[in-house]
Protein backbone atom coordinates (compact mmCIF):
# COMPACT_ATOMS: atom_id res chain seq x y z
CA UNK A 1 0.00 0.00 0.00
CA UNK A 2 2.78 2.01 0.13
CA UNK A 3 2.23 3.49 -3.78
CA UNK A 4 -0.67 5.37 -2.47
CA UNK A 5 1.51 7.24 -0.34
CA UNK A 6 4.37 8.15 -3.52
CA UNK A 7 2.50 11.27 -4.56
CA UNK A 8 1.57 12.87 -1.42
CA UNK A 9 3.15 15.93 -0.11
CA UNK A 10 5.06 16.14 2.98
CA UNK A 11 2.10 18.31 5.01
CA UNK A 12 -0.46 16.28 4.17
CA UNK A 13 1.95 13.18 5.37
CA UNK A 14 2.23 14.99 8.55
CA UNK A 15 -1.69 15.37 8.74
CA UNK A 16 -1.75 11.50 8.26
CA UNK A 17 0.78 10.57 10.83
CA UNK A 18 -0.95 13.12 13.39
CA UNK A 19 -4.06 11.30 13.08
CA UNK A 20 -2.13 7.75 13.50
CA UNK A 21 -0.74 9.05 16.88
CA UNK A 22 -4.45 10.24 17.83
CA UNK A 23 -5.53 6.54 16.88
CA UNK A 24 -3.10 4.66 19.21
CA UNK A 25 -3.76 7.55 21.56
CA UNK A 26 -7.61 6.37 21.70
CA UNK A 27 -6.83 2.75 21.48
CA UNK A 28 -4.49 2.57 24.69
CA UNK A 29 -7.08 4.64 26.40
CA UNK A 30 -9.89 2.53 25.90
CA UNK A 31 -7.40 -0.93 26.22
CA UNK A 32 -5.98 0.82 29.96
CA UNK A 33 -10.08 0.71 30.92
CA UNK A 34 -10.77 -2.02 29.53
CA UNK A 35 -13.09 -0.65 26.61
CA UNK A 36 -13.00 -1.70 22.92
CA UNK A 37 -14.83 0.15 19.80
CA UNK A 38 -16.85 -2.58 19.44
CA UNK A 39 -17.98 -2.91 22.84
CA UNK A 40 -18.58 0.35 23.72
CA UNK A 41 -20.97 0.42 20.47
CA UNK A 42 -22.72 -2.93 22.11
CA UNK A 43 -23.02 -3.04 25.66
CA UNK A 44 -20.52 -5.91 25.38
CA UNK A 45 -23.61 -7.99 25.32
CA UNK A 46 -25.39 -10.46 23.19
CA UNK A 47 -25.63 -9.03 19.50
CA UNK A 48 -28.54 -9.26 17.12
CA UNK A 49 -27.66 -9.69 13.32
CA UNK A 50 -28.83 -6.64 11.75
CA UNK A 51 -29.75 -4.50 14.44
CA UNK A 52 -28.14 -0.92 14.70
CA UNK A 53 -25.97 -0.65 17.60
CA UNK A 54 -26.67 2.00 19.06
CA UNK A 55 -30.25 1.75 18.43
CA UNK A 56 -31.36 4.92 16.72
CA UNK A 57 -27.23 5.47 15.41
CA UNK A 58 -24.92 7.77 16.59
CA UNK A 59 -25.74 10.88 14.98
CA UNK A 60 -23.41 14.60 15.30
CA UNK A 61 -26.02 17.52 14.80
CA UNK A 62 -23.07 20.03 14.42
CA UNK A 63 -20.80 18.12 11.55
CA UNK A 64 -24.41 15.74 9.75
CA UNK A 65 -21.96 12.53 10.55
CA UNK A 66 -23.39 9.29 11.43
CA UNK A 67 -22.81 5.42 11.84
CA UNK A 68 -23.89 2.56 13.65
CA UNK A 69 -22.58 -1.08 14.28
CA UNK A 70 -23.91 -4.24 13.38
CA UNK A 71 -23.25 -8.06 12.59
CA UNK A 72 -25.24 -9.95 9.54
CA UNK A 73 -23.97 -13.21 11.67
CA UNK A 74 -24.11 -14.60 15.06
CA UNK A 75 -19.49 -15.88 13.98
CA UNK A 76 -18.37 -12.34 12.78
CA UNK A 77 -16.83 -9.33 14.62
CA UNK A 78 -18.91 -6.93 12.74
CA UNK A 79 -18.48 -3.90 11.43
CA UNK A 80 -19.45 0.28 11.52
CA UNK A 81 -20.99 2.15 8.22
CA UNK A 82 -19.82 5.65 8.07
CA UNK A 83 -22.03 8.47 6.66
CA UNK A 84 -22.32 11.72 5.95
CA UNK A 85 -25.80 13.68 4.76
CA UNK A 86 -26.23 16.80 2.82
CA UNK A 87 -26.59 19.49 5.12
CA UNK A 88 -22.61 18.27 6.39
CA UNK A 89 -21.17 18.36 2.64
CA UNK A 90 -19.71 20.92 0.55
CA UNK A 91 -22.62 22.98 -1.13
CA UNK A 92 -21.39 22.37 -4.61
CA UNK A 93 -21.84 18.20 -4.33
CA UNK A 94 -24.51 16.86 -5.76
CA UNK A 95 -25.42 12.77 -5.93
CA UNK A 96 -25.43 10.84 -9.48
CA UNK A 97 -28.50 8.60 -8.00
CA UNK A 98 -30.75 10.49 -5.13
CA UNK A 99 -33.51 8.53 -2.77
CA UNK A 100 -36.79 9.61 -3.93
CA UNK A 101 -38.31 11.49 -1.13
CA UNK A 102 -34.91 11.46 0.89
CA UNK A 103 -33.67 14.95 0.30
CA UNK A 104 -31.25 14.02 3.41
CA UNK A 105 -30.27 10.68 2.50
CA UNK A 106 -27.07 10.32 3.25
CA UNK A 107 -23.90 9.51 1.12
CA UNK A 108 -22.02 6.10 2.71
CA UNK A 109 -18.47 6.45 2.95
CA UNK A 110 -16.65 3.55 4.14
CA UNK A 111 -17.46 0.56 6.41
CA UNK A 112 -14.70 -0.59 8.88
CA UNK A 113 -14.56 -4.52 9.69
CA UNK A 114 -13.40 -5.00 13.26
CA UNK A 115 -11.05 -8.23 14.31
CA UNK A 116 -11.33 -9.99 17.26
CA UNK A 117 -10.13 -6.97 19.05
CA UNK A 118 -12.65 -4.90 18.61
CA UNK A 119 -10.70 -2.73 16.42
CA UNK A 120 -10.18 -1.79 12.78
CA UNK A 121 -9.27 -4.60 10.62
CA UNK A 122 -10.58 -4.04 7.47
CA UNK A 123 -12.26 -0.92 5.09
CA UNK A 124 -14.68 -1.78 2.69
CA UNK A 125 -17.46 -0.27 0.84
CA UNK A 126 -20.84 -1.21 -0.52
CA UNK A 127 -23.68 -1.04 -3.02
CA UNK A 128 -25.86 1.15 -2.96
CA UNK A 129 -28.99 -1.01 -2.18
CA UNK A 130 -27.04 -2.13 1.10
CA UNK A 131 -27.31 1.19 2.59
CA UNK A 132 -29.98 2.74 0.78
CA UNK A 133 -27.71 5.32 0.46
CA UNK A 134 -27.95 8.21 -2.09
CA UNK A 135 -25.17 7.31 -4.20
CA UNK A 136 -22.24 9.98 -4.94
CA UNK A 137 -18.71 9.35 -7.46
CA UNK A 138 -15.80 8.88 -5.77
CA UNK A 139 -14.41 12.02 -6.54
CA UNK A 140 -17.07 13.34 -4.09
CA UNK A 141 -16.73 10.77 -1.29
CA UNK A 142 -12.69 12.14 -1.58
CA UNK A 143 -13.97 15.47 -0.81
CA UNK A 144 -16.36 14.39 1.84
CA UNK A 145 -13.79 12.44 3.92
CA UNK A 146 -12.87 15.41 5.56
CA UNK A 147 -15.68 16.73 6.95
CA UNK A 148 -16.24 13.54 8.66
CA UNK A 149 -16.63 14.39 12.22
CA UNK A 150 -18.06 12.96 15.95
CA UNK A 151 -17.73 14.71 18.72
CA UNK A 152 -19.45 14.78 22.26
CA UNK A 153 -22.26 12.30 23.36
CA UNK A 154 -22.44 8.95 25.37
CA UNK A 155 -20.16 7.60 22.08
CA UNK A 156 -17.51 10.44 22.39
CA UNK A 157 -14.58 7.90 22.15
CA UNK A 158 -15.44 5.52 19.50
CA UNK A 159 -16.52 9.06 17.51
CA UNK A 160 -13.50 10.57 18.01
CA UNK A 161 -11.57 7.40 17.17
CA UNK A 162 -13.12 6.56 14.30
CA UNK A 163 -13.00 10.88 13.09
CA UNK A 164 -9.11 9.76 13.47
CA UNK A 165 -9.07 7.09 11.67
CA UNK A 166 -11.11 8.47 8.75
CA UNK A 167 -7.79 11.14 8.27
CA UNK A 168 -5.21 8.20 8.92
CA UNK A 169 -6.45 5.86 6.37
CA UNK A 170 -8.12 8.77 3.89
CA UNK A 171 -5.78 7.50 0.78
CA UNK A 172 -6.82 4.02 1.20
CA UNK A 173 -10.76 5.08 1.46
CA UNK A 174 -10.86 7.17 -1.50
CA UNK A 175 -8.75 3.69 -3.66
CA UNK A 176 -11.63 2.29 -2.23
CA UNK A 177 -14.24 4.46 -3.64
CA UNK A 178 -12.03 4.30 -6.99
CA UNK A 179 -12.18 0.40 -6.68
CA UNK A 180 -15.84 0.69 -5.65
CA UNK A 181 -16.84 2.93 -8.95
CA UNK A 182 -14.75 0.66 -11.34
CA UNK A 183 -16.13 -2.53 -10.12
CA UNK A 184 -20.03 -0.97 -10.40
CA UNK A 185 -19.16 -0.03 -13.93
CA UNK A 186 -17.61 -4.07 -14.71
CA UNK A 187 -21.03 -5.28 -13.44
CA UNK A 188 -23.15 -3.20 -15.68
CA UNK A 189 -20.75 -4.02 -18.69
CA UNK A 190 -21.70 -7.63 -17.49
CA UNK A 191 -25.14 -7.53 -16.73
CA UNK A 192 -26.29 -5.92 -19.81
CA UNK A 193 -29.88 -3.94 -18.70
CA UNK A 194 -30.31 -4.62 -14.65
CA UNK A 195 -29.71 -1.93 -12.59
CA UNK A 196 -25.69 -2.49 -11.08
CA UNK A 197 -26.61 -0.15 -8.10
CA UNK A 198 -29.55 -2.28 -6.67
CA UNK A 199 -28.15 -5.46 -7.64
CA UNK A 200 -28.50 -7.82 -4.69
CA UNK A 201 -26.00 -10.20 -6.09
CA UNK A 202 -23.36 -7.93 -5.79
CA UNK A 203 -22.96 -6.56 -2.09
CA UNK A 204 -19.29 -5.65 -1.01
CA UNK A 205 -17.33 -3.64 -4.13
CA UNK A 206 -14.25 -3.06 -2.77
CA UNK A 207 -12.13 -4.34 0.54
CA UNK A 208 -8.90 -4.10 1.96
CA UNK A 209 -7.22 -5.87 4.86
CA UNK A 210 -5.11 -2.42 7.13
CA UNK A 211 -3.23 -2.74 10.15
CA UNK A 212 -3.07 0.84 12.43
CA UNK A 213 0.41 -0.15 13.35
CA UNK A 214 2.00 -0.65 9.59
CA UNK A 215 -0.18 1.54 7.97
CA UNK A 216 2.16 4.33 10.32
CA UNK A 217 5.09 2.66 9.90
CA UNK A 218 4.25 3.07 5.85
CA UNK A 219 3.27 6.73 6.26
CA UNK A 220 7.27 7.66 8.44
CA UNK A 221 8.96 5.75 6.06
CA UNK A 222 7.27 7.46 3.15
CA UNK A 223 7.76 10.87 5.04
CA UNK A 224 11.60 10.15 5.27
CA UNK A 225 11.98 9.01 2.10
Amino acid sequence: MIALLESLPPAELTSLILAGEEVARLEQALRAAGDDPAGLLTGGGRIAPFRHYPEGDVYDFATHSQFYYHIHRGNEYGHVHLFLRPKGMPPEIRPLVGVEGEPDAPCHLIAVGFGPDGCAAELFTTNRWVTGEAWYSAESVARMLPYFSVTGGRYARVGAWLTALVTLFRPIIVALACERDAEIERWRQAHPGADALDDAALEVTSRRQISVSAWRADLQNALER
